[in-house]
């Protein structure tokens, strides 16, 4: 954060965890700056050793998706950094408290975000989100374990924002996306998290936006490019994965599986989900399982007490969507 001094930070997201800053549109800075402001059961702190240790893990696997470079956590009494700094953030966000600076993920640039306004804003609505300055900060979440309710309704309020937009598998369909690829690298993904990392995925995010500009010179982030995905609409893009906050170690053993199973249905339906009465997202899930027992069997092997795990992660996932 050394370039940010003078530059006054802007608030680009919220979450469960806190307010998220960055520099000013157009700042050589790249930096996303967590301040651990929200609810007081959450940890910056484990969200900075889960993080670490994920860049690690998917650093050797030469992993499909792209996770944010991590670079420093702050302690709220660290007097000589928050001194030198405490005037990079509005008047009214002085507070000190524990910090995650970490890379910021690339916005989609505005002819994406245009392009996505006029096939999915309320049309009274769409000079005005496309003239936001929040709007600028379009990060797209994909749902491929949940579709839009198209039902016709009532209500008057037609909000919209496309800060973290959700796509959902719907339109993922309807815009011609490769939905099966996705779920492949999202399948390995969580492989790698449960079965490299020993991590159970606890409420992360998936999000799509573009790739980094220049990978060497980001330091503390693996360096796989990631799966590119092509897109008219959406251009080259990629899947990064992001907040690791309630992330827990997880046991190599039943009770380890229990507890991912757990995770993979209170996150936001991210994931394919089984049992539903929709070919297609039959065949979604199909492809998400298969992806993920072969990798698990590549990290795993075929032998031994662990070899049986992804198989009775599968079983106990399957028969939970039947209750």
């Amino acid at each position: 954060m050394q370039n940010a001094k003078d530059e006054i930070l802007r608030h680009i997201g919220e979450g469960a965890c806190g307010s998220v800053w960055a520099a000013p549109t157009g700042s050589e800075n790249k930096c996303a700056v967590k301040r651990e402001d929200g609810g007081k059961w959450r940890s910056i702190y484990n969200d900075f050793v889960m993080h670490r240790e994920l860049i690690q893990t998917l650093s050797v696997s030469e992993s499909s998706v792209q996770i944010p470079a991590c670079h420093e956590y702050i302690k709220a009494d660290d007097w000589a950094w928050w001194d030198e700094r405490i005037t990079m953030f509005p008047t009214k966000q002085r507070e000190r408290c524990n910090l995650l600076i970490t890379e910021r993920i690339p916005p989609f640039p505005q002819h994406v975000r245009d392009a996505i306004v006029d096939l999915y804003c309320p049309e009274s609505l769409r000079a005005t989100i496309k003239a936001s300055e929040a709007n600028k900060d379009c990060l797209i979440r994909l749902y491929l374990g949940r579709r839009r309710r198209l039902e016709k309704t009532n209500s008057k309020f037609h909000g919209f924002t496309l800060r973290n937009f959700p796509l959902q598998q719907d339109q993922v369909e309807a815009l011609g996306l490769d939905g099966g690829l996705y779920a492949r690298v999202m399948a390995e993904t969580l492989a790698e998290f449960y079965w490299s990392a020993h991590i159970d995925a606890n409420d992360v995010e998936f999000v799509l936006a573009p790739s980094r500009a220049n990978p060497s010179l980001e330091s503390g982030s693996h360096k796989s490019p990631g799966t590119i995905f092509r897109s008219h609409l959406l251009g080259d893009h990629v899947l990064w994965v992001l907040d690791f906050d309630c992330c827990k170690h997880m046991s190599l053993d039943k009770a380890g599986v229990e507890q991912a199973v757990k995770a993979f249905y209170k996150n936001d339906p991210y994931f394919p989900r089984p049992g539903r009465d929709n070919f297609d997202d039959q065949a979604l899930w199909r492809e998400f399982r298969g992806c993920f027992l072969e990798k698990s069997n590549v990290i795993l092997g075929h032998e031994g007490p662990e070899a049986r795990l992804p198989a009775l992660w599968l079983d106990m996932v399957e028969q939970r969507s039947r209750k």
